[in-house]
């Protein structure tokens, strides 16, 4: 009867969707870099960002395994979605960097060093309102809030994860990999 066609293909189904989304996973992921490309105008600021990605997505696989959790396409889906907030993050502290290298003519390491005492809050924040969101979700009843609970439990922990790994990881590379501004600025787009 019915059950029967619905089981049927289901596995196949997941196999092939769950390549697919591994396939999106990482076009997001080459698009998100581009634009960051586009955005920060050189190579070594958009490593970092880049960097900060696989850090946060393997951070969350391997805390999906500890609550148990599986690798379907509801928490492949999240991982997705994840990949912004990741990038966003990383982001806002490589912009910051470069602003205290350029106003104030600071090495990477010193200008690091200041920023995260100044927006450090403020990613702690963003992190927080960003899980709250997704925590309601985590309550909805029935097998529907099965799929919801997952989504809400992957996105939550990349989302804190991410939160970390701006605190932690890309302010270590910030300091490791940006060059220092030229005074005259000359080559603030250059190729370096």
């Amino acid at each position: 009867g019915m059950d029967y066609a619905i089981s049927y293909d289901v596995s196949s189904f997941l196999d092939a969707s769950i390549e697919k989304v591994l396939h999106t996973l990482f076009e997001a992921f080459v698009l998100v870099s581009l634009v960051v490309y586009l955005f920060l105008g050189d190579f070594r600021s958009t490593l970092i960002p880049t960097l900060a990605v696989p850090v946060s997505l393997i951070g969350t696989f391997f805390f999906m395994r500890m609550f148990g959790m599986s690798i379907n396409l509801i928490t492949l889906f999240a991982l997705v979605l994840a990949i912004g907030v990741v990038v966003d993050d990383a982001i806002v502290v490589v912009e910051a960097v470069h602003e205290k290298m350029h106003t104030k003519h600071l090495g990477p390491y010193a200008a690091t060093q200041e920023v995260i005492g100044e927006i450090s809050g403020a990613i702690i924040a963003i992190t927080l309102v960003m899980t709250a969101v997704f925590i309601p979700v985590t309550f909805m009843p029935g097998a529907v809030g099965v799929f919801y609970r997952q989504f809400g439990l992957t996105m939550a922990m990349s989302i804190i994860l991410s939160g970390v790994v701006a605190l932690t990881l890309t302010p270590v590379l910030c300091a490791m990999i940006l060059k220092p501004h030229a005074h005259g600025d000359a080559h603030a787009h250059g190729h370096e």
